[in-house]
């Protein structure tokens, strides 16, 4: 009888072995299949909010570089053969470059003009005073009496690469303030003659049309990467639109805010007109 007990402990004894070691190893299995599933849970958030931080979506580009982008409209006298006066107006953009008023456009957008008219994203009109310009550039900065407006945050047109995000921002056709398209850098350092000027432009596949000129072209961060300035037109052609690099644009500006004009620069003194009749 003691033998057959001493049998019946060492076969329960067994038995609650190999249940104890199953059950833990169902619960170990468990906990470790739960640390992975978290595990990875974890690295896709941490995946996701690396992504979030290096670029934005468009919605948000669009909502937050088309606060520093404004309308320009510009009324200039002509003379006629006849010698007889009128009114031109023009249309164009801009984009903010300081909180208290200063925004930078296009030479030719405010070229001869006697009066220039800047509306901002609010819907709000101001009329603008001409604080320089340079043409070899094809820039030049106005100033608004305004006070807490919202500036451009400035890129670094150097670190560019052909096929990033490229957002243009302006007022094409002068009717359609703040209307937002997509491309990409295209090409950089474009070496193109405008007017006579020789421009080292970046190219773009985002949509540019007239009224376009002096607005935003941005980056995937928001941020000021080029002044637009031209587009190729014609039959056939699509999708080449150029822009100052925003580097050029750094230099140019400051000079023109610290002393009125882009120190360097000669100039002749005279005006030359092509008389046909």
């Amino acid at each position: 009888m003691l033998k057959l007990l001493r049998k019946k402990s060492v076969i329960l004894l067994v038995i609650g072995t190999v249940l104890l070691s199953g059950i833990a190893g169902f619960i170990g299995s468990y906990l470790a299949n739960s640390m992975v599933a978290d595990g990875s849970k974890a690295n896709g958030l941490l995946q996701v909010a690396s992504a979030s931080g290096q670029a934005m979506s468009i919605e948000d580009i669009a909502r937050i570089a088309s606060k520093s982008v404004v309308e320009i409209t510009t009324e200039t006298v002509k003379t006629d053969i006849r010698m007889r006066q009128y009114i031109s107006e023009g249309a164009g953009s801009g984009v903010i470059i300081s909180s208290d008023g200063y925004i930078v456009t296009n030479n030719h957008v405010i070229k001869g003009a006697s009066k220039i008219t800047v509306t901002t994203n609010d819907g709000r009109n101001y009329q603008a005073q001409l604080v320089g310009k340079d043409t070899k550039t094809d820039l030049a900065v106005i100033k608004i009496q305004a006070s807490g407006l919202q500036p451009a945050v400035f890129g670094n047109s150097d670190q560019l690469v052909v096929g990033e995000l490229a957002v243009a921002i302006g007022n094409p056709l002068g009717q359609l303030g703040g209307t937002v398209t997509e491309g990409i850098i295209s090409a950089l350092n474009r070496d193109i003659i405008i007017d006579g000027e020789t421009m080292n432009l970046l190219q773009t596949s985002a949509a540019i049309n007239p009224g376009n000129s002096g607005g935003g072209l941005f980056n995937k961060r928001a941020e000021l990467i080029g002044i637009v300035n031209a587009k190729s037109s014609g039959v056939g052609i699509e999708g080449i639109g150029f822009a100052i690099p925003v580097n050029t644009v750094k230099d140019v500006v400051n000079q023109i805010m610290n002393y009125g004009y882009v120190r360097g620069r000669v100039e002749v003194g005279v005006t030359l007109v092509d008389i046909s009749d």
